[in-house]
């Protein structure tokens, strides 16, 4: 904004807007309408739920961490009672397994992953401070493109 007068001219320059660290969520199971819904990375998984039209009376709230936080590219998933458990268990849990915490058993259970490939992850890990994406796997000795998109579906960075 400029004003000017017969004396001086006075010029605000406004901040631009910072973009919103968007997190786009993918919420499945006992919730009201399951589908995509965007989030403010960080967000809990309580407000993924409740954007999805909360929790059914068939959830099974005991497996779902609503405390959890969200990032980009997450698979919520609200098992509904009695539902079997598929995968590893964190991911069974209603978040996907952490490869920044994640131990060497977790990362064991992940598809394709055994005891060497879990072990260069946690020594790559901790070599380089940890993933800040879920692509930075690639970097991993022994986890190539194949691999990647086969533990994507089970994976998270936080």
């Amino acid at each position: 904004i400029r004003a000017t007068g017969p004396s001086d001219s006075l010029e605000i320059v406004l901040p631009e807007p910072t973009p919103r660290d968007e997190a786009v969520v993918y919420v499945t199971g006992a919730v009201g309408r399951e589908g995509l819904y965007s989030l403010t990375a960080g967000d809990r998984v309580a407000d993924a739920v409740a954007l999805a039209g909360g929790l059914t009376n068939e959830a099974d709230r005991a497996r779902v961490n609503l405390a959890a936080r969200v990032a980009d590219g997450d698979h919520v998933h609200v098992p509904s009672v009695g539902e079997a458990v598929v995968g590893p268990t964190s991911e069974a849990a209603g978040a996907l397994l952490d490869v920044n915490s994640a131990t060497l058993l977790e990362l064991q259970d992940l598809p394709g992953i055994g005891p060497i490939r879990a072990g260069a992850i946690v020594a790559f890990r901790e070599a380089s401070g940890g993933f800040q994406r879920v692509e930075d796997l690639l970097l991993v000795d022994g986890i190539g493109p194949t691999t990647l998109e086969r533990i994507r579906p089970h994976i998270s960075v936080r």
